[in-house]
């Protein structure tokens, strides 16, 4: 099911990139709204599959709370060239949210069609790029605890093996 999840962040994230590149060109590929929504879609339980299953549990010293058993872990397990690969896309979602807001104005009806158009542009950039930021988070997120539990299972499989 983590892997559904994992595939269906890096699908929005492709879908935000997608639609990202088609506003810097000048262009609305799709409305705002069904933008967002299947952005959100699409990102959002993969994310929440990541946070939920990076947590680690604690070793070591007892916690001072009773209820702390659990913290949350970065995504470590994932080669170096991966985390610098998910580091970059996600400073590039980064940038182009952050320049959408350079260019959305104050007061939409002081302008004509075509500022209002160039707004609505800037505001979907926006919306996109914190979505492709998040999924970015998610699938890196997914796909570490995908990694450390192959790496846990082929030490079992090896433990079990050696064991006869």
């Amino acid at each position: 099911m983590l892997l559904l999840l994992d595939v269906l962040c890096l699908a929005g994230v492709l879908w935000c990139g997608a639609l990202i590149a088609g506003l810097l060109g000048g262009r609305t590929l799709v409305a705002t709204g069904v933008a967002v929504i299947v952005a959100v879609v699409l990102v959002l339980p993969g994310f929440t599959a990541g946070v939920v299953t990076n947590r680690r549990a604690l070793r070591g010293r007892r916690p001072q709370s009773w209820f702390i058993r659990d913290v949350w872990a970065p995504p470590v397990d994932l080669p170096r060239w991966g985390l610098i690969a998910a580091g970059a896309v996600l400073m590039a979602f980064w940038i182009a949210g952050i320049s959408a807001l350079t260019g959305i104005s104050d007061d939409p009806r002081a302008g004509d069609r075509a500022s209002l158009e160039r707004q609505v542009r800037h505001e979907q950039r926006f919306a996109l790029g914190v979505l492709g930021g998040i999924g970015v988070g998610g699938t890196a997120m997914a796909a570490s605890t995908l990694v450390r539990e192959r790496r846990t299972g082929a030490r079992r499989t090896v433990r079990a093996r050696t064991a006869y």
